[in-house]
């Protein structure tokens, strides 16, 4: 088998799907693997750290392409898929976006090459390719820092006030991230009582359980605790994300409040949210969405990723 690695194409996208170390990993099972030439520069990989580890780099991603049996990526490329060289049985790891792009992934697979989505994968089944979970614990931390600068520095001076919806790993992540800003114990809602204990075990916070995800819940909520920055992390793999901030939550949301959508890949928890962009409602409610938070640390989220997409490809070769 030979792994291709795709530089990525992605804006703002700073990761690489297998790290040197990944190559290593998968040479020592007898698996090739082929770069393209600048996947992991702004890891801090450079080309002759891959080849040292035993990997062939070149300049172009149809090379990767025609050379590879399964390509990894980390976000789908930019550039048409269908008219791309490959071999018959193509196997592609990475990000699927399976909900955007339930249609060409459809088509590719007429074509004879399958993709495996990441999104789907099952954290109880194969908890080592798990790469969901690995990108959401960093998301998580970045999102609600990035959220917090967004709000007023008057509001930065004092502890703020937060509300997370959703209480995997992002969710957690974000709460964790709260406590190390200062901040005041934030709302968790989640949609299960098993959710109280991992919130509980990662310090002061109050469990909200919204077992249908009641919008009238989470408006009662935000009238009461008033919260400066909400983050959006409910999503269930592979799924459409639940609206869960319609437009009376952001109507009952004071001005210069910030809402960090963490799923609008999925369709979003925010009425309001535009994948990619940061949007101003009338109200003063400011809504913002990237889809790459974990690219901020692309050196140790690329690390995780590839530790994910080397037990992938193992699975593949029934190892």
């Amino acid at each position: 088998m030979i792994v291709g690695v795709l530089r990525e194409t992605a804006a703002r996208e700073r990761r690489v799907a297998l790290t040197p170390d990944g190559v290593r990993r998968l040479a020592a099972d007898g698996v090739g693997v082929v770069v393209q030439s600048g996947a992991g520069g702004f890891a801090g990989f450079d080309d002759a750290a891959y080849r040292v580890a035993g990997a062939y780099t070149t300049e172009t991603a149809a090379a990767v392409f025609a050379r590879s049996d399964v390509v990894a990526w980390v976000k789908p490329p930019a550039f048409p898929l269908e008219a791309v060289p490959h071999r018959p049985g193509l196997t592609l790891v990475g990000f699927q976006d399976p909900v955007q792009r339930a249609a060409q992934i459809a088509q590719l697979r007429g074509l004879g090459v399958e993709s495996i989505a990441f999104e789907s994968v099952s954290a109880t089944e194969l908890p080592d390719a798990d790469a969901l979970t690995a990108m959401s614990r960093i998301a998580g931390g970045v999102a609600y820092r990035a959220g917090r600068r967004l709000l007023a520095a008057s509001t930065r001076r004092r502890p703020i006030r937060s509300m997370i919806l959703g209480c995997g790993q992002a969710g957690l992540s974000a709460l964790t991230t709260a406590h190390a800003c200062g901040d005041e114990p934030p709302v968790l809602i989640g949609n299960r009582p098993a959710q109280q204990t991992p919130v509980n075990a990662s310090g002061p916070a109050t469990f909200v359980l919204n077992p249908n995800g009641d919008r009238a819940t989470i408006v009662d909520r935000i009238v009461a605790d008033k919260p400066d920055l909400v983050i959006c992390a409910a999503a269930r793999r592979g799924v459409r994300a639940p609206i869960l901030l319609d437009e009376r939550a952001l109507a009952a949301l004071g001005p210069g409040a910030v809402v960090v959508d963490l799923v609008a890949k999925a369709g979003g928890n925010c009425t309001a949210t535009v994948a990619d962009a940061t949007v101003i409602l009338p109200s003063g409610v400011l809504v913002t969405h990237r889809s790459n938070y974990p690219s901020r640390r692309p050196a140790a989220a690329s690390r995780a990723y590839s530790a994910a997409t080397v037990a992938m490809i193992l699975r593949l070769l029934g190892r």
